[in-house]
């Protein structure tokens, strides 16, 4: 006789699990809140930072332009090799506000997937922890069942078809005991 059904006693075991599971979400949903607040929050900031960036390096370039330019107009040495040099730095300036602002674009992308892959983490959790919540309240509705169809049986006046339980059903012990009960009763 196969005993193979997932829902025994559908009030408890989904009521129990969804309980289990809304408070999981709940706490989840407060997580990915906060989370997601954070997460725009810092977003806005490095979005203002990367467009201050691309402001400064304009800035710079035009600096640089002008300091060429008036490099090309004077041929004193002394003030050439001075100007070069600040060209030079604010070259190199510019290229690390370059590195800085793609730096930031891929700090951007991260949080991104960080937060979707935090949005499925929560839905996999969700159903996992579902279908195993399920099976462990299966676990115990079963010997509850068993125990009620017993019950009905002998209320009833029929002897009721005592078998084991199943190997990881719960309330193993009290099974026993409600069996040795029963054997009492039928030995007086």
């Amino acid at each position: 006789m196969a005993r193979r059904k997932t829902i025994i006693d559908k009030n408890f075991q989904l009521k129990t699990t969804f309980r289990i599971i809304g408070i999981i979400i709940i706490a989840f949903i407060l997580i990915i809140a906060v989370t997601g607040i954070i997460s725009s929050d810092n977003n806005r900031q490095i979005s203002a930072t990367i467009t201050d960036l691309n402001a400064s390096i304009e800035k710079n370039k035009k600096t640089i332009e002008t300091l060429m330019t008036s490099s090309a107009q004077r041929r004193d040495s002394t003030a050439y090799r001075d100007q070069d040099r600040a060209i030079e730095e604010h070259m190199e300036t510019i290229a690390l506000m370059h590195t800085n602002v793609e730096q930031l674009k891929r700090i951007l992308n991260l949080n991104r997937v960080l937060f979707t892959v935090l949005i499925i983490t929560g839905v996999l959790l969700g159903l996992g922890l579902f279908l195993y919540l399920i099976r462990l309240t299966n676990r115990m509705s079963g010997p509850l069942y068993v125990l009620t169809q017993h019950m009905s049986d002998i209320m009833n006046g029929r002897k009721p078809n005592l078998r084991e339980l199943r190997k990881n059903d719960e309330f193993q012990e009290f099974y026993r005991q409600f069996i040795a009960f029963l054997d009492e009763i039928g030995r007086k």
